[in-house]
């Protein structure tokens, strides 16, 4: 099993008790000590939390974020990114821009993203995926 880069999706039922999640963390924290996710996972759920006055939840993202790999935007993930970008609008399939950099991020670090909207990213060449929430469901 490759290491993992979970997506806001995947991060969320996580945070909310999803037991497919949950399972598929325990198993893959029997491999690897921590778990990763990129900066727009961070700012996507920080920002939810925060305007949902969520506070229980967002102490218990700041304590997982703390002991987690949250992996930085630079420019090699950019060009990645912009690459990614310019093949999925030839194509008329374009994503989001965080889904772009998200994606650009599990394919600069090697990393299989975990996430749930496999539709976002199933055009795009060289990233492994997979879907925690339907393991086991």
């Amino acid at each position: 099993m490759k290491q993992a880069l979970l997506d806001t999706n995947i991060l969320s039922y996580f945070l909310r008790g999803n037991p497919a999640v949950i399972e598929q963390f325990r198993i893959y924290r029997q491999q690897y000590t921590y778990i990763s996710f990129s900066i727009f996972t961070y700012y996507e759920i920080k920002s939810g939390l925060l305007y949902k006055d969520a506070r229980n939840q967002q102490q218990q993202f700041e304590r997982l974020a703390e002991v987690s790999e949250v992996i930085g935007y630079d420019r090699e993930i950019s060009d990645i990114a912009t690459q990614i970008y310019v093949n999925l609008r030839i194509k008329g399939q374009l994503i989001t821009p965080i889904d772009l950099f998200i994606a650009a991020t599990a394919i600069y670090c090697d990393y299989t993203l975990i996430t749930a909207n496999i539709k976002h990213f199933q055009n795009i060449p060289n990233l492994s995926y997979e879907n925690w929430y339907l393991s086991i469901i």
